[in-house]
């Protein structure tokens, strides 16, 4: 079988992790590469075996032989860079968070119109839909074990900013190239793991909310940042749902990752990430009396979460599987988060 012939446009840090995973899996070919530094985008080729690179993401999208792209430029890039691609007949893999801007999300969801016939999967699936976690724990919700899920509780506090995570990625600390903070860059992971357990169902009816971004002085570090360090928000859904949600990237405190699912049957308590605690509490009751129950998700042969997202676009390209987090999907999720931040 033919490989896919696939370009990168951004070939930052993410880019080239996920051209390796993409190198690995063996059923796509990396024909051209692009970033917006001749000497990233050179070093980015070398590396991955792409046999073009260029500074010029139209070179990618113009070569015909270019079955698809990925694309992990900057959010503030991503409606130019999605519109282009699917104009040019592209699949679409593109990088979390879906854009800067609600100005800029509902020109993707407008975009994601015109892409009949081609996949378009956003990748905040990748820590969330595609793990083995999640797809546990949804089966204990559809079976019915938690009852009606009423309320959610999640929250994870850190003291460090993104800055000191990637110190080449200024731009997440600018809210109009970036969107926002930690609630943009984690929050729609978050989101697409909570919400996504119940289908995507609940409809957002109200936000209260408070952001705070003048704690820790990173001026020594960026030369601008004004995304939030920490916030708070109490949300209610359709249907009764509330969701207590705290994030914080720069806040003088630390507070693991941690998700508490309220149903009135049962309840959960974990850290739906991969790489932290594969325990889950399950809370409920018995003859009458409480009781507590230790799960463990078998992770031991799990493959990485970045691998999982690249399998899972090939997968979709095939015509195996459909793409598990759409635009529209991860569009509701931004507009949720953007209420948060700014009402």
């Amino acid at each position: 079988m033919k490989p896919y012939r696939v370009g990168i446009i951004g070939a930052g840090m993410y880019g080239k992790v996920l051209g390796r995973c993409l190198n690995q899996d063996g059923r796509a070919q990396i024909v051209w590469v692009n970033s917006a530094s001749e000497a990233t985008t050179k070093t980015a080729a070398e590396e991955l075996n792409a046999a073009k690179w260029t500074l010029d993401y139209r070179d990618v999208l113009a070569d015909p032989q270019v079955d698809a792209v990925i694309i992990a430029t900057p959010p503030f890039l991503h409606a130019e860079h999605f519109e282009a691609a699917i104009k040019a007949g592209k699949h679409v893999l593109l990088e979390k968070p879906l854009a800067e801007s609600l100005e800029s999300v509902e020109k993707i969801v407008e975009t994601a119109k015109q892409a009949e016939g081609l996949v378009v999967l956003e990748a905040s699936a990748r820590h969330t839909r595609l793990t083995r976690k999640f797809k546990l724990i949804k089966g204990m919700i559809d079976n019915g074990l938690l009852g009606e899920i009423y309320h959610i509780h999640h929250n994870h506090l850190i003291r460090t900013t993104f800055i000191e995570w990637n110190p080449k990625g200024s731009w997440a600390m600018n809210k109009d190239l970036a969107g926002g903070g930690p609630f943009v860059d984690w929050g729609v992971y978050d989101l697409s793991f909570h919400l996504g357990l119940l289908d995507d169902k609940p409809e957002l009816i109200s936000v209260q909310s408070i952001t705070r971004n003048d704690l820790r002085d990173v001026s020594h570090l960026v030369e601008f940042s004004d995304v939030e360090q920490h916030g708070a928000a109490w949300l209610k859904f359709s249907g009764g749902l509330t969701y207590y949600y705290e994030r914080g990237a720069g806040v003088h405190g630390e507070t693991n990752n941690e998700t508490r699912l309220y149903g009135t049957k049962g309840g959960l308590r974990f850290q739906f990430t991969s790489w932290d605690s594969d325990e889950i509490e399950f809370f409920y009751d018995e003859g009458g009396q409480p009781e507590k129950e230790m799960i463990l998700v078998d992770n031991k042969d799990a493959e990485d979460d970045s691998m999982a997202i690249v399998r899972h676009f090939l997968d979709c390209l095939e015509g195996n599987t459909q793409p598990l987090m759409t635009v529209e999907t991860a569009a509701k999720h931004m507009r949720i988060l953007f209420k948060i931040l700014y009402g």
